[in-house]
């Protein structure tokens, strides 16, 4: 993973796919041994060469920069030494490095491996990833979404919020990725230095477009202030209330499972209307005897669809919630949980990836 690589590693950090370090063609591997079949095999395409100066920001200042969907295509990239930059990237990417930068604004999209971020300063985040990891930064302010526990290390005053941007074409980049919108681990976060390293969690009401405002005239994100506007919901990702002390103590669970996964949303949609607060949800694979025995200790039926895929799973939360939400549940014939003790163990599952 891309936030092992020592800081000093600098030819790794800046390869890109289909190059050695220092810019040339990587040489391909030889077989030990040949046959008279591998003469009739077709010719291999050479892949495009790929330029490493397209996947790096360095010793920008004031700078506002976008890569559009596209021009990334799943390749590393490295944020480094920027001060007082808006930098967008809108484009998946395997991993991401951002070293040294003060008072930047950074967006970036699905990443299937890791974001580092290492000794920056006065920054604004938003970042979707598999894996997120600081160190050494301090008063960094990040709208997260990541599909594992989000770790920081000797780092202070971070505070955390739910992702709840949106740009064209982030769909098919999450997909792409393999992230799912309904597995967010953004507020569980473990400090490796709990008495150096301090965090908090951004008021619930505080959103990843109040904090780019104003965003910069780029054709990729026309239409986006606009559509998130008032705090407005975001059209794919949700906006979850995470793991605070005032948290509501009486909650609800509802699986729904794989082939019903589109139900999801309008369920959240009706909970909304009723101001019921979505407090987490969670996507995972269950087993049968997992389930049967989950479900009959939380008093809800077995329904065998649960364990056809990855169900889907959402923790309501505040004073009447279960009261709104069972005849939703029941309607849609889902199973519902009313003891937040009980159904405790379902809220991590898959969150080591």
């Amino acid at each position: 993973m891309g936030c092992f690589v020592s800081k000093e590693d600098k030819g790794s950090r800046y390869a890109v796919g289909g190059e050695t370090e220092d810019g040339g063609d990587a040489a391909p591997a030889r077989s030990q041994s040949s046959s008279k079949s591998e003469a009739k095999t077709e010719p291999l395409v050479a892949k495009p060469k790929l330029d490493p100066k397209d996947f790096i920001y360095m010793k920008r200042t004031g700078e506002k920069l976008v890569k559009a969907p596209g021009t990334i295509n799943g390749q590393q990239f490295v944020i480094d030494r920027c001060e007082d930059c808006e930098i967008y990237i809108l484009d998946e990417c395997d991993s991401l490095m951002i070293d040294d930068c003060v008072r930047c604004k950074i967006v970036v999209g699905p990443t299937t491996g890791s974001i580092f971020m290492r000794d920056c300063s006065d920054c604004t985040c938003v970042f979707m990833c598999r894996q997120y990891r600081c160190r050494d930064c301090k008063d960094i302010d990040t709208h997260l979404h990541v599909t594992t526990r989000p770790i920081i290390e000797t780092s202070t005053n971070m505070r955390f919020g739910c992702w709840d941007f949106h740009y064209e074409g982030l769909e098919a980049q999450m997909r792409s990725a393999g992230i799912s919108e309904w597995q967010n681990f953004w507020s569980h976060i473990y400090n490796f230095n709990p008495d150096d390293a301090t965090w908090s969690l951004m008021p619930p009401e505080r959103t990843a477009l109040a904090a780019l405002e104003p965003l910069p005239d780029f054709s990729e994100l026309e239409g986006v202030a606009e559509a998130l506007a008032d705090g407005a919901r975001p059209p794919l990702c949700v906006r979850t209330l995470g793991e605070r002390d005032s948290a509501p103590k009486e909650g609800c669970l509802i699986l729904v499972p794989a082939c019903d996964a589109h139900m999801a949303r309008e369920i959240c949609d009706m909970a909304h209307a009723a101001k019921v607060s979505l407090v987490r949800t969670n996507r995972c694979q269950l087993t049968e005897a997992w389930a049967v025995s989950f479900l009959e200790a939380g008093g809800a039926a077995f329904h065998a669809e649960l364990c056809k895929g990855k169900a889907v799973g959402l923790e309501f939360g505040g004073e009447g919630c279960a009261d709104a939400m069972r005849g939703v549940a029941s309607s849609g014939g889902f199973p519902m949980l009313e003891n937040p003790d009980q159904y405790a163990e379902w809220r991590y599952m898959g969150v080591e990836g």
